[in-house]
């Protein structure tokens, strides 16, 4: 008679449990743990049928079993890290081993490896009457390119204006973690189990077998019955608990000094940026800090853009209708330049800091903004990212940066214009220098790839590259800005002449 079980677990760190240890076990191989330096291995007098399914993006070592599991406990170190999820499954009794692993591959596939799991497979056999499968998923995604990729991510809790959200006096914005996969919802576990009984009664149905099974309990289904506890691997616990326990004890005690290990380095690097100034930065600081009345950090110094933006902009309204404002400009001309001397001294102390956080980072390829971002990031979470995660972040850092740009015109976009064309003047004055030097000018930036470059120093090179990006920046916010000028003047003037509206 066919039966429904069908249990969820995870394989955790935490629990003091080995992915390695359990792939052994279910699949009755040796199998060699690097963290540990010693090898797994469980006799077995029938041996399992294993193997391994893969997503499109997995690389190849994801088929070789022993490797598998030792790059997923080398990627999830801390001390309560997942390291899998696996499921315990009973095979129908009405079907042949041929056909029972057809179902099974067939439902694995679909559900788990399509989904970008790994999925390995160990069908038991040891007794008739009790076939089953234990399967072990990865918890993380692949990348396109192979590596490994994110669980979740952290979420800035913006306000109605889109601006970051403090508790209390707290310096560090409030913030979610966003699931970038749903494996580990209830809804998503609650699925699986109906498609498994949907799999198992369609081939029962096709195979003209009255049985049905159902996920459902007996209350649910109307059945006034009690239901029975189906005895799998927990029959015979009883016989490992000794060593489990002391392999648990081991693993916890590893974990937990490795993690409070991370912890205090990662405490000696991630000290606030003020731990990086010098003695002559500290001075000038403090007189920074006098003029702006703030104390001088990343977070601050945007919260005091924020502030003159809006400043200038209501006083600049309030001058476009005659009313006297010279007072106001003057103190807001005196704040922006204090503000401006502000950015340049962090942003030398951002650099000197990525450069010891993140010594394979590509200047060339970052903007200044964008650094101030990560070292952001990384004080807030107090974590050193690396890889994939570290590109993620910056990727999300670019397009962030370019949102808050375009938000900025859509809300202010009179004083907004000005300020942009403001900034492309400042740094076209700033490229214009730098090429006078070698008696060149912006307009021998065309020929770049015949070797203008050339007989530029490394620095001045730099310098270029970062002010021909920004501009290129500028310009494509320009033309998103005219876009958008344009759509309005359509609206507004439905019937009038565009080439006329846009001398206006």
């Amino acid at each position: 008679m066919a039966i429904f079980h069908m249990s969820f677990s995870n394989i955790s760190a935490g629990k003091g449990r080995s992915a390695i240890a359990g792939a052994s076990y279910r699949s009755g191989e040796k199998l060699f743990d690097q963290k540990e330096g010693r090898s797994y291995f469980y006799a077995r007098s029938v041996m399992p049928e294993s193997f391994i399914l893969t997503p499109k993006n997995a690389p190849e070592w994801a088929s070789d079993r022993e490797k598998l599991w030792n790059e997923v406990e080398r990627k999830d170190r801390r001390a309560n890290s997942r390291y899998a999820k696996e499921f315990n499954v009973a095979l129908p009794v009405e079907l042949s081993e041929d056909e029972q692993k057809e179902l099974l591959k067939k439902y694995v596939q679909e559900n788990f490896v399509d989904e970008g799991m790994v999925a390995d497979v160990a069908i038991h056999r040891d007794h008739p009457d009790n076939p089953h499968a234990h399967v072990m998923l990865t918890n993380r995604p692949f990348n396109p390119d192979g590596t490994w990729g994110l669980k979740s991510k952290r979420e800035n809790i913006l306000d109605e204006n889109g601006n970051k959200t403090y508790t209390g006096n707290s310096r560090f914005p409030r913030s979610r973690k966003l699931w970038l996969v749903d494996w580990d919802k209830k809804e998503k576990i609650t699925e699986w189990r109906h498609n498994w009984a949907a799999s198992v009664n369609q081939i029962l149905e096709q195979k003209n077998i009255s049985d049905r099974i159902s996920e459902k309990s007996f209350i649910e289904q109307g059945i006034d019955d009690t239901p029975t506890q189906h005895e799998g691997i927990n029959s015979k616990r009883h016989e490992r608990k000794e060593f489990n326990q002391q392999v648990k004890n081991y693993r916890k005690a590893k974990a937990s000094y490795k993690n409070n290990q991370e912890k205090v380095i990662n405490r000696g690097h991630l000290d606030s940026l003020s731990k990086h100034f010098s003695f002559n930065e500290k001075r000038v600081v403090k007189e920074l800090s006098h003029e702006l009345k703030t104390y001088i950090s990343l977070e601050n110094l945007d919260d005091k853009r924020r502030m003159l933006f809006n400043w200038k902009n209501s006083t600049l309204i309030k001058h476009a209708v005659g009313e006297d404002v010279t007072k106001q400009l003057l103190t807001i001309n005196q704040q922006e330049s204090s503000l401006k001397k502000a950015d340049e001294l962090l942003n030398k102390v951002v650099d000197r800091t990525t450069k010891k956080l993140y010594p394979e980072l590509n200047f060339a390829q970052t903007t200044q903004a964008e650094r101030r971002e990560l070292i952001k990031e990384t004080d807030s979470e107090q974590t050193v990212f690396k890889g994939s995660e570290l590109n993620e972040r910056l990727m999300n850092i670019r397009d962030d940066l370019l949102t808050q740009q375009l938000l900025t015109f859509t809300k202010r976009p009179y004083v907004g214009f000005k300020l942009l064309m403001q900034q492309e003047k400042e740094v076209k004055i700033d490229l214009k220098y730098t090429l006078m030097i070698h008696s060149d000018s912006l307009e021998s930036l065309e020929h770049v790839d015949q070797g203008l470059l050339e007989k530029y120093s490394p620095a001045e090179q730099q310098k270029i590259t970062r002010a021909v990006k920004d501009l290129r920046t500028i310009m494509a916010v320009k033309q998103v800005i005219q876009t958008q000028y344009h759509e309005v003047l359509k609206r507004a003037f439905p019937n009038g002449d565009e080439k006329s509206l846009s001398k206006w």
